[in-house]
């Protein structure tokens, strides 16, 4: 009885993975159609992406400015003032 097991419990074991005969392979009628002209689409979203580079370039400058301003930052292009 166990001369008969045991080749079962060494032999590796393998996943199957079974066949689903429900599966049906992509085709390309299945992709998007554009529509539209794509000139049109790459301008406004160059107009969008223009419009948040230049709204973060002006936060980042005002936020340098008023904490310039405040004195919380320095930038050490001098040697500081003599503390005496």
């Amino acid at each position: 009885m166990l001369t008969r097991q045991l080749p079962r419990l060494v032999q590796q074991t393998v996943r199957r993975y079974g066949h689903d005969s429900h599966f049906k392979p992509a085709t390309m009628d299945e992709l998007p159609v554009p529509r539209g002209s794509w000139q049109a689409h790459y301008d406004a979203n160059q107009r969008r992406f223009n419009t948040a580079l230049i709204v973060g370039i002006a936060f980042t400058v005002g936020t340098f400015i008023v904490a310039k301003t405040s004195g919380l930052v320095y930038l050490n292009y001098s040697p500081p003032k003599s503390i005496d």
